[in-house]
């Protein structure tokens, strides 16, 4: 006992340097009971986020939801096979999940959603590579199988949050921009990783060079095979821009009171052009992609500025091959490019500083340290020679030559990281483009989901159709008609009467109206397509897309009919 006790007041005279440990285990175990407490409040939090998002949905939106998902698996799988129809259905699905927290204004369930959107880039990204492998014909049946896997994709994606209301009030844009946040973290841990090795330092200046010089040929002077591809992108980034920041900049503040409406009126007369260009060129792009399929005259995919010169009338055909080549007017679009962002940005700026800097740096730095702490350990985990020696198998045919020798020079680590940076940019790149078909007006102010995913199963109907099989189109298309009205009404639903209304009787009655006319209409036009095609051979794709779209207008009309 004397010397228990001798020891206690030896212990409590001692001296604060005297080398003890106890003061830094007790810190150390105060450290990671935070992190622990930090962490289970931004994984609870996410979960509460996602539980809200999709609180309450009604019995309408459950069945627009199993619907989709359905019928993705079953045409899909019928398209394309079972394993990567699922594989796209599920990356459309875990997609829609992450892009909930990614929207959050919370910066704790932001960084979760960070964190979510590198396992969800993966998944998403080993569809859209084998739709890319199908749409230039590396691999696979052609591009019509890659407008297959985008469409699963996409339908899947909207099929879930279908009764998400932030879904076209900025939340897929916000959810684009936590995306690229997450991949810019990761870019910036690569960076400091690899920056000390001598052999990168050597390589990085030519690399970023030659990738530099290689872009802006892409973009200002390409091959022929490329011409058309990248002058309508460009002008869809141009247009994108000048229709953002013209909205985006507070150009009322320039004018007298009296002017505004002039003012606003003009801008809007902006927007509608610039959508008006942006659906102008996408329906270009795809005709450029399409036409050599169904038209023997053009043999390359897409079609080259040298094939409309010989193929297209004079002076049509060179007029269009010296729009799609002009070096100036490229050069004018891409200047008018750097403005557009430059002014965008300043603004965004501004009004950062308005609301107050540390809120918004928490809201941006909060996907980007998600996103870091599961890329690296992603990276370190699955960091070893076997995965070494086949990203060095591709990474050596790459172009140009310095960028190949400048990733050979990255550690394991790096080259994963890379992989989870392109992967991040895809699943940016996918949620980015539902905000663009919403701002340039493909998809209505209202019900945006279900109109995406019956878009999705009506893209199914006609790849169906195109390949020979009308009959099957005709009740896919049925299908996204069906999709689009439940998915509709749930929307007014929720819209008049709120989530928390009993309206469990009338959205089943309406469900099963909808569900009955579709299959009696259906029945009607293969009934009507059998009648027709006795002695006609079934390949034939012109028979087959007049029933589709006899099909269509009498469902337009009985939808019609039925809301009157």
């Amino acid at each position: 006992m004397t010397e228990y006790t001798h020891g206690t007041e030896r212990d409590q005279h001692s001296p604060p340097g005297d080398g003890s440990t106890k003061p830094d285990k007790s810190h150390l175990e105060r450290a990671r009971a935070t992190a622990t407490i930090l962490g289970r409040r931004g994984v609870a939090g996410a979960l509460e986020r996602t539980r809200i998002a999709l609180a309450r949905p009604t019995a309408s939106d459950i069945a627009t939801m199993v619907l989709t998902l359905l019928v993705c698996l079953v045409v899909g799988g019928s398209l394309i096979g079972a394993r990567l129809a699922a594989v796209a259905t599920a990356g459309g699905v875990v997609a829609a999940l992450t892009a909930i927290l990614l929207a959050s204004p919370n910066p704790a369930v932001r960084a979760v959603g960070g964190a979510l959107a590198v396992p969800t880039s993966v998944m998403v990204t080993a569809p859209i590579v084998v739709a890319w492998a199908f749409a230039f014909g590396i691999a696979g049946f052609g591009p019509f199988a890659a407008v297959t896997v985008w469409a699963l994709i996409f339908a899947a994606l909207a099929g879930t949050l279908v009764s998400w209301d932030k879904l076209g009030d900025g939340g897929a844009r916000k959810a684009a921009t936590g995306a690229t946040l997450a991949a810019l973290g990761v870019i910036g841990v690569v960076v400091v990783r690899v920056l000390p090795e001598a052999g990168v330092r050597e390589r990085a200046r030519d690399a970023v060079v030659d990738v530099g010089a290689l872009a802006l040929e892409f973009v200002v002077d390409p091959n022929q095979s490329m011409a058309a591809l990248s002058f309508f992108g460009l002008t869809i980034a141009v247009a994108l821009a000048l229709g953002f920041t013209s909205r985006y900049l507070p150009f009322e503040r320039l004018v007298p009171p009296d002017r505004r409406d002039a003012l606003s009126n003009a801008v809007a007369g902006v927007g509608s052009g610039c959508s008006l260009v942006i659906r102008g060129s996408i329906v270009l792009g795809l005709v450029a992609v399409f036409v050599p399929v169904v038209v023997d005259q053009f043999e390359e995919i897409p079609v080259t500025p040298l094939e409309l010169e010989t193929e297209v009338p004079a002076p049509l055909g060179a007029l269009l091959a010296d729009l799609l080549t002009s070096g100036a007017l490229r050069y004018l679009l891409l200047g008018l490019l750097g403005v557009l962002v430059l002014a965008a940005f300043g603004e965004w700026v501004r009004r950062a500083l308005r609301r107050g800097l540390a809120g918004v740096l928490a809201r941006v730095c909060a996907p980007m340290a998600g996103g870091v702490v599961l890329a690296l350990g992603l990276a370190y985990a699955v960091a070893d020679p076997a995965i070494e020696a086949t990203l060095e198998s591709l990474i050596v045919q790459l172009e140009p030559q310095s960028l190949a020798e400048l990733l050979l020079e990255f550690p394991t680590f790096g080259l994963v990281a890379a992989l989870i940076i392109v992967a991040l940019g895809m699943l940016s790149s996918l949620l980015g483009t539902v905000s663009t078909l919403r701002t340039i007006r493909v998809l209505p102010p209202r019900a945006i989901g279900a109109a995406l995913a019956a878009v999705g199963v009506f893209a199914l109907a006609i790849s169906l159709a195109i390949i020979g099989r009308p009959e099957t189109a005709i009740w896919t298309a049925a299908s996204a008609f069906v999709i689009w009205d439940i998915g509709e009404y749930a929307d007014g639903i929720r819209a008049e009467l709120g989530r928390e209304a009993a309206t469990m009787r009338a959205e089943l009655v309406h469900a099963a109206g909808s569900v009955v006319t579709g299959a009696i209409i259906a029945l009607g036009t293969v009934g009507l397509y059998r009648w027709v095609a006795s002695d006609i051979p079934l390949i034939d794709r012109r028979l087959a897309a007049a029933a589709l779209a006899t099909g269509l207008v009498t469902l337009a009309l009985v939808a019609w009919v039925l809301r009157k």
